[in-house]
C-alpha cells in the first residue's frame, strides 16, 4: 500500500487530464486524556435508533445550482426576478444549464470572496462571468429531488469556508480548516484532532470507502484525513466500494462510514453530474435494501459552492466563513419526509451529529490548539495561504445537530419510491 501512496495526483490533475482548550493536553495517537472523556455531554433524551452513520460528500455546487429551482424550496429556492450587476450598470438573470457538463470556474479564497463581496453576494457574473449563473433543475437530477421529496432537504446549510475544496474538506472532519485556506497542503502534515481521534479513544468503529474506481484516498485528495499524519496510511482509508456492499450484505457496516468520491463521479466541474448522481443512487439503494436501513442515517452533501451563484449571504462566525450554502441531504427512514429544513447548519453539524449519538465530546473541548477569539475581521489574514487557526465549531450552540430534520415516531420500514436508474 505505501508505494501507491509515494506520488499525490490531485483531482484537479486528474481533471485536466480528461480536458476538463486551554491547559488541556492531548498528545495524536495516545488518545484523549481521562478529563476530557469526563467533559462528554450526556443527552435527556433517549438514544435515537441509529446504530450507522453514513457520510457522503461531493463536489463543487452551491445549493441555488442544484436546488434553487426544486419546487419545494420555497424561501430557499432562487427568488423570482432574481438578478445580479453586470458590472456595467446592467444586470443578468441566472439561466438553466444546457448540458450535464459545467465549466470548471475559479473558486479560490480570493475569487470566492469577490463573490461573496463583504456579504453583498454580487460578484458572481463580475468575477466569473456567465459559467458561474448556470443552474440544474428536475430534468437533470431527478434522483436527487427525489431524495429531497421522500427525506429532508436543509436549506440553510454552509459549507466552512469562503475558500476551495480542501479546507473545507479538512473542516467535515475536524470542525476547522486550522487556518489553511489553500489546497496546497502536503499529505501527512497536520496534527490536530479528528472526529476519528474522537472515534477510536471510544471505540466507536469507522471505515472510508472509496466509490468508483476508489482512487479519492490514494491519488486523490478527497479524504481529508490523508492530510493527518496519525492517519494517512492507516488501512481504514482504503476500503473499496465493494466492500461497502460486501458489508451491507454481511451487517458488518461500521457505526460510522465515509464514503469518498473520486474524480470522475465528484460532480467537479467538469465532470458530468450524472455519473456522480447515478454512483450516489447505487450507494444509496443498496443501503435501502439492506437490513441495516431500518438503523441507518446518510448525510450527502458537497464541500463547497465551486465558484457558482447562491442568493444567501453566510453567516460570518470567525474570519473564515461560514461559506456558501451547498446542498444536504439527510436520508434515513427516520428522516422528516417532505421537509425542507430552516436550521442553520454547516459541516461541523454532522461532527455535532455524531457526537451526540455516540455521547462523544466535542472537537472545541479536545482541541486546545487553536484561539477561542479568532476574530471576524482580517480576512486577508489568511490570504497567502494560512492564517490563525480557529476552534473547532462543533461547539457552537447555534449550529443545529440535525435531530430536528429526525422524526423517530415514524415507521423506520419505509422503502420510498425512488426513480430507477437504467445504466
Amino acid at each position: 500500500m505505501r508505494k501507491w501512496l509515494k506520488t499525490h495526483y490531485t483531482r484537479r490533475a486528474l481533471l485536466k487530464h480528461l480536458g476538463i482548550a486551554a491547559g488541556m493536553s492531548v498528545t495524536i495517537g495516545t488518545g484523549l486524556t481521562a478529563a476530557t472523556k469526563a467533559m462528554a455531554s450526556l443527552w435527556d433524551d433517549a438514544t435515537p435508533p441509529i446504530d450507522h452513520i453514513l457520510i457522503a460528500c461531493q463536489e463543487n455546487r452551491t445549493f441555488d445550482a442544484y436546488f434553487g429551482a426544486y419546487p419545494g424550496a420555497g424561501q430557499f429556492g432562487i427568488p423570482v426576478d432574481y438578478t445580479l450587476p453586470d458590472g456595467n450598470g446592467g444586470s443578468v438573470q441566472p439561466y438553466h444549464f444546457p448540458f450535464s457538463m459545467s465549466p470548471n470556474i475559479p473558486h479560490s479564497w480570493q475569487d470566492i470572496h469577490k463573490e461573496w463581496n463583504g456579504g453583498s453576494m454580487d460578484g458572481f457574473y463580475t468575477n466569473d462571468g456567465w459559467h458561474a449563473l448556470g443552474y440544474y433543475a428536475s430534468s437533470d437530477l431527478p434522483y436527487y429531488y427525489a431524495l429531497a421529496d421522500h427525506f429532508t432537504l436543509c436549506g440553510n446549510y454552509f459549507c466552512s469556508l469562503l475558500g476551495p475544496s480542501t479546507p473545507n474538506r479538512i473542516a467535515l472532519w475536524s470542525g476547522t480548516s486550522g487556518g489553511k485556506t489553500t489546497n496546497a497542503i502536503e499529505r501527512g502534515s497536520l496534527d490536530w484532532p479528528t472526529i476519528v481521534d474522537v472515534l477510536d479513544d471510544y471505540g466507536i468503529s469507522w471505515k472510508c470507502y472509496n466509490l468508483g474506481v476508489g482512487t479519492g484516498s490514494l491519488f486523490e485528495d478527497f479524504n481529508a484525513l490523508v492530510y493527518f499524519k496519525n492517519w494517512y496510511r492507516d488501512r481504514r482509508l482504503f476500503y473499496s466500494e465493494q466492500d461497502y456492499y460486501t458489508d451491507l450484505h454481511t451487517g458488518q457496516l461500521p457505526q460510522v462510514a465515509f464514503l469518498i468520491t473520486e474524480s470522475l463521479i465528484s460532480e467537479h466541474p467538469p465532470a458530468d453530474i450524472q455519473l456522480g448522481q447515478h454512483t450516489i443512487a447505487r450507494v444509496i439503494s443498496a443501503l435501502i435494501q439492506s437490513r441495516l436501513w431500518s438503523r441507518s442515517a446518510l448525510f450527502l452533501t458537497y464541500d463547497e459552492g465551486g465558484g457558482y451563484f447562491d442568493h444567501v449571504p453566510p453567516p460570518q462566525l470567525d474570519a473564515y466563513g461560514l461559506g456558501f450554502r451547498v446542498p444536504t441531504l439527510v436520508v434515513s427512514p427516520w428522516a422528516r419526509r417532505g421537509y425542507v429544513s430552516g436550521q442553520l447548519y454547516e459541516h461541523s453539524s454532522i461532527l455535532k451529529f455524531i457526537e451526540r449519538r455516540f455521547n462523544l465530546p466535542s472537537l472545541a473541548q479536545v482541541n486546545p490548539q487553536f484561539d477561542m477569539a479568532t476574530p471576524v475581521e482580517g480576512n486577508e489574514a489568511a490570504w497567502n495561504g494560512v492564517g490563525p487557526a480557529a476552534s473547532p465549531r462543533d461547539g457552537l450552540a447555534q449550529l443545529g445537530d440535525f435531530y430536528e430534520a429526525f422524526d423517530f415516531t415514524q415507521d423506520p420500514n419505509y422503502i420510498p419510491s425512488l426513480p430507477v436508474w437504467w445504466w
